[in-house]
């Protein structure tokens, strides 16, 4: 009876560890997309760090690798976020649309990969993917590393862009 009740633990563990891992993905793009900074530098490990690659051709001076949460947030998030959005210029930065996440479950890590689809600017797609590599902590599960790479960006011709940003909706009372 205890081998039934130990085997259900480790199984319950393994489960609530998973559903974890997707809040801290789900948490990062969430924080993202809405300029939650304090937020966003919590889903990464004080030592964390953030490789991105393919962002350079939009972006200049934007690929590279950033160690610690205060440097992934001010040296590259917030510049690429000022860089491509201008709410008052009617510069949207849209949400991610993030799917297909593996999961290997490693015991107190786990390596993940994820695709994204993202339009920037009202007029610029991002396909591509995330690897993250995770580490259970006290308080949660946070990013040691994630690489971002673009595989794919394209402009789009659009006109007679308006939206939201993702604040005003989550300001909105539910």
């Amino acid at each position: 009876m205890q081998d039934q009740i130990d085997r259900l633990s480790r199984r319950l563990q393994y489960l609530e560890d998973l559903e974890a891992i997707r809040h801290t993905w789900r948490d990062y793009c969430t924080r993202l997309d809405s300029e939650d900074w304090s937020g966003l530098a919590d889903v990464y490990c004080a030592d964390g760090v953030l490789e991105m690659a393919g962002l350079d051709t939009l972006l200049p001076g934007s690929d590279g690798v950033f160690r610690g949460r205060q440097a992934i947030i001010e040296d590259f998030y917030k510049p690429a976020i000022a860089g491509a959005c201008d709410v008052a210029a009617g510069l949207f930065c849209t949400g991610h649309l993030s799917t297909n996440m593996q999961i290997e479950h490693l015991g107190d890590e786990a390596t993940t990969l994820a695709y994204f689809f993202e339009i920037v600017a009202n007029d610029t797609v991002l396909i591509g993917t995330y690897q993250h590599r995770l580490r259970r902590e006290a308080e949660r599960w946070r990013f040691a590393f994630l690489r971002i790479t673009v595989r794919y960006h394209a402009k789009l011709a659009v006109s007679e862009v308006s939206g939201k940003t993702l604040q005003a909706i989550l300001a909105a009372a539910v």
